[in-house]
């Protein structure tokens, strides 16, 4: 019973799926929800995959994809992307941690914030329209549970550059081994059904590499992660997922 209230703070937390129902959890447990990341993934690449089978004889794959694409942002609330944005206009600003940090928590949208958020949104459509159509399941499915398995990944090898202070930086404190191990379970299971287990240790392990030079990279600039360099971590491996299978 735990781990289910456990599942359903996490899809509460991480999509704007409506689930109506109140969870009073201890704010030193809610970090347990980062086990659970990769079934999320699931349940939004499920759903995107039955909507594409449901439009795929209406429109082109073009405007199918391109449907997909916006309705993973409706299912997310737009956190994800809107936390690549502000990453974007900190970490590319010039500026010291501070300033960094402070311009990564201004609601406002820079330039930078707006060219990344609209080349992520371009290069997710193409991707998607040119995967193999014997591969574009588990792309479509199995992107979002790897790009969630990274940023509990993210959150192990990194600490909070804003000390602990909101949902981000609690999970960046708290989460460890075992957190990112049951993740890993979850996401190894997913893709065994989906993909060869060769295929399957591929992605996994590129995408382990590119999250880890990220949050360094990322913690080199503002000494840690915070909830919106979290937000850039799904972003990018998503992308990085849909490159993968447009490949290979």
């Amino acid at each position: 019973m735990e781990e289910i209230k456990t599942l359903i703070l996490s899809i509460q937390f991480m999509t704007g799926i409506p689930i109506p129902i109140n969870i009073d959890v201890k704010e030193d447990k809610i970090y347990k929800i980062a086990s659970y990341f990769p079934l999320v993934g699931l349940l939004i690449g499920s759903i995107l995959y039955i909507v594409y089978l449901l439009l795929k004889n209406f429109f082109s794959r073009e405007i199918v994809m391109t449907f997909l694409v916006v309705l993973s942002y409706i299912l997310t609330r737009g956190i994800h992307i809107d936390g690549l944005a502000d990453t974007f206009d900190g970490l590319f600003s010039n500026k010291e941690r501070e300033k960094i940090l402070e311009i990564m928590k201004d609601s406002r949208l820079g330039t930078n914030g707006v060219l990344a958020l609209v080349f992520m949104v371009i290069l997710k459509i193409l991707f998607l329209t040119h995967i193999d159509q014997g591969t574009l399941f588990t792309a479509i499915v199995l992107s979002p549970v790897i790009a969630r398995l990274a940023v509990v990944f993210s959150t192990v090898v990194s600490k909070s550059a804003r000390g602990g202070k909101g949902l981000g930086g609690l999970l960046l404190e708290k989460v460890s081994l075992r957190e990112f191990f049951i993740a890993l379970v979850i996401a190894a299971l997913t893709g065994y059904f989906m993909t060869s287990f060769k295929d399957f240790i591929v992605l996994c392990g590129i995408s382990m590499i590119f999250t880890y030079l990220v949050t360094v990279y990322i913690s080199k600039k503002i000494n840690g992660m915070t909830g919106d360099t979290l937000g850039a971590v799904i972003e990018l491996n998503e992308l990085l997922a849909l490159m993968y299978f447009t490949i290979f």
